[in-house]
């Protein structure tokens, strides 16, 4: 009912031509409920609350992949964000959203933004995507080594 009650005058203005005002207050989820990727069980990720953080150290550019799945209902076009920081020295942290059908094949993108290299958290707004019925919205972010982090991610 709550996503209804977001969703809905968002699709409206949408489908009137109307640019619809974005409080970031959407379904959220914490970057925690995502995994490594190959590694679903890579030991650089540490979480805490609801964030994922590269605790390894390695050389400056390099990070981890990590996913963070969603599940959306109803499909349709979601503007998307993500809540994330660099490692406070020399890396950056990026991130992207991907609408997936239901045979996990990417129809959707949104651009891919970086954040700076402060620790502190940023709002990435990484744009529309759409989620065709039956599929997913997922959020693959690159974070960076010793200390990178991704706090959660949403959509409006």
């Amino acid at each position: 009912m709550k996503i209804t009650k977001v969703v809905l005058p968002i699709l409206a203005a949408v489908a009137i031509g109307g640019t619809p005002t974005t409080t970031f207050a959407g379904a959220t989820q914490p970057a925690m409920s995502g995994h490594g990727w190959p590694d679903h069980f890579d030991k650089c990720f540490g979480s805490g609350f609801a964030t994922m953080t590269n605790n390894c150290s390695d050389t400056v550019g390099n990070s981890r992949l990590l996913i963070v799945p969603t599940i959306v209902d109803p499909s349709g076009t979601y503007l998307t964000w993500v809540h994330a920081a660099g490692n406070g020295s020399n890396g950056m942290t990026n991130c992207q959203a991907i609408g997936v059908t239901a045979n996990n094949i990417g129809v959707s993108f949104s651009q891919i933004l970086s954040t700076n290299t402060s620790k502190a958290s940023q709002t990435l707004v990484l744009g529309w995507v759409t989620v065709p019925g039956g599929g997913t919205l997922h959020y693959e972010c690159h974070v960076a080594q010793g200390g990178g982090s991704v706090i959660n991610v949403g959509r409006d």
